[in-house]
């Protein structure tokens, strides 16, 4: 019981200040369709497919900072400093080279890319609208991450909170101002949230810059002399993190193909599954900040030689990410309405009713998500990506081919489509218990 009650403390101290920072972009989406569900329903509509699809953008990003994140803690937990320095110059460079890559793509390559998911005309001219203003934040987005990873990776993930609400704030002051036309500044509908959202990024990286110059703590590692880059630093790194990075691409490609097959229900089925999706992102908010944080403790203790406490901290945390989104989970989505005509207004009141027979579905979901996305972060944070990438792999066909017959139904699809959820998070939760149980792992041969 001591134990548990240990690692609960520890869980929650290093997850509070990341469940608003690990789920930045997902904030960015929410407040752009928030505004959007108020100015257009084409523009709401699209929201939630190019939001999807940005996402996915910005996983190419997560992956690699993510498995830097887990060296970085690794190392930490050796009290290998030169070696953090080291690992954070490789990320903030591959960063960088990856944002413009990734940058120039979509300046020049939008409109095939998405021409090839999208039947409407109208939300893909939406889409690319919003996604020319967008990406003017990629790349500092990008190298943003890697401070992010030095951060949490040293547990110190504090200022993350921080630098997140700055971002919130002038997304939610700029993009009131742009979309609607206040203050005044031009009214651009979803172009002034893509635009918004970009330069928010831009100040978020600003300000991160700034307090690191500042912070005393991190003088340790000293980062101002900036090392020789070796190609093997990059190398080690991307052992662990082009896994985790085919993860999230993984993860995020199927949500993306998902919206797709919706999308060709019918604009109305978008616009119920947009809804949905930001109410998934505002309650998933917790089990994102537990999931980021079981990689670093779980890296971070077998760093320090304590291998053997890794199932129960995995299985601590899980008990504590359950309980934390059932709390906030079931008032919200047994009784919707008491909830979200508050914060969404008369306006459209319809697509709140249409859509409460699917919110007791969401909640099934997130309970089981809670559970088995600690378990299959676990996996990253014992070095098992690649395992992790496998048990990903087989979720993602089981979902999508559930999802895929699942529209066909003209009655029912919408409501089975996103029941196959449900299969996906069961697959991989199951899969990665079996793998985190056998206490053969990748880390341990490092």
């Amino acid at each position: 019981m001591h134990e548990f009650w240990y690692n609960v403390r520890h869980v929650i101290k290093l997850s509070l200040p990341m469940m608003i920072g690990s789920a930045a972009q997902n904030i960015i989406a929410l407040t752009d369709s928030l505004f959007l569900y108020y100015y257009d329903v084409n523009d709401f509509a699209a929201a939630g497919f190019v939001s999807v699809f940005y996402l996915i953008v910005a996983a190419i990003a997560f992956g690699f900072s993510k498995g830097g994140q887990i060296l970085i803690a690794r190392k930490f937990g050796e009290r290998n400093y030169d070696f953090v320095k080291k690992y954070f110059y490789a990320i903030l460079i591959y960063e960088f080279a990856l944002g413009l890559i990734v940058f120039l793509t979509l300046k020049f390559a939008a409109r095939p890319i998405l021409s090839a998911f999208v039947q409407s005309e109208i939300i893909l001219s939406k889409s690319l609208q919003f996604l020319e203003f967008r990406i003017i934040g990629l790349v500092f987005a990008y190298v943003g991450l890697a401070l992010v990873s030095l951060y949490i990776g040293i547990r110190r993930p504090k200022f993350i909170l921080i630098d997140t609400l700055v971002l919130c704030c002038v997304n939610i002051w700029l993009g009131y101002s742009l979309v609607f036309g206040k203050f005044g500044l031009p009214e651009m509908g979803i172009a002034g949230a893509g635009l918004a959202s970009g330069i928010s990024e831009i100040v978020a990286f600003v300000v991160f810059v700034v307090y690191m110059l500042l912070d005393k703590e991190i003088r340790v590692f000293q980062l101002l002399k900036i090392p020789k880059i070796e190609f093997s630093w990059i190398r080690t790194i991307n052992s662990i993190s082009f896994n985790i990075l085919l993860q999230s691409l993984l993860g995020i490609s199927a949500w993306f193909l998902f919206f797709s097959f919706i999308e060709k229900m019918g604009e109305r089925a978008l616009a119920v599954s947009n809804l949905l999706r930001i109410t998934y992102l505002v309650l998933a908010i917790p089990c994102w900040g537990y999931s980021t944080a079981i990689n670093t403790l779980v890296s971070n203790a077998i760093g320090k030689g304590r291998s053997k406490r890794v199932l129960k901290l995995v299985h601590h945390s899980s008990l504590i990410a359950f309980a934390s989104t059932a709390i906030l989970s079931i008032p919200f989505l047994l009784f919707p309405g008491v909830f979200l005509e508050p914060l969404l207004g008369h306006h459209e009141t319809g697509l709140i009713e249409e859509s409460t027979p699917y919110f007791r579905i969401m909640l099934c979901i997130l309970l089981v998500y809670s559970v088995t996305t600690m378990y299959f972060n676990g996996l990253s944070g014992v070095g098992e990506t690649f395992k992790g990438l496998q048990i990903q792999f087989v979720g993602c066909v089981v979902y999508l081919a559930l999802a895929y017959y699942a529209v066909k139904d003209p009655e029912n699809g919408l409501a089975l489509a996103w029941s196959s959820e449900i299969a996906y998070w069961l697959v991989q939760g199951l899969l990665s218990y079996k793998v985190l149980q056998s206490g053969s792992w990748n880390f341990l041969k490092l």
